[in-house]
């Protein structure tokens, strides 16, 4: 086992961070993303079929599927009654 954070690979260098880089890593730079826009990641399960109609309808209008599916609660269920 060993023990430095990251192992080196022979032939391979491994990426340094710019020395002027506002985040630690890319999942601190989307974290802050997120919290900027007051944003919260959801997860869904699809079957594939509706999954693969979906992104064929977003990709023939030319859509975002987060915008999209956003727009759709609001307006479908969640809807004044």
């Amino acid at each position: 086992m060993i023990d430095t954070p990251q192992a080196t690979l022979p032939g391979v260098t491994p990426i340094k961070r710019r020395s002027d880089a506002k985040h630690a890593d890319r999942a601190a730079k989307q974290a802050a993303y997120r919290a900027r826009k007051d944003l919260k990641a959801v997860t869904i399960q699809l079957p594939t079929a509706l999954a693969e109609r979906l992104d064929a309808w977003l990709a023939a209008k030319g859509k975002h599927k987060s915008e999209t599916i956003a727009r759709l609660i609001e307006t479908q269920l969640l809807r004044p009654r």
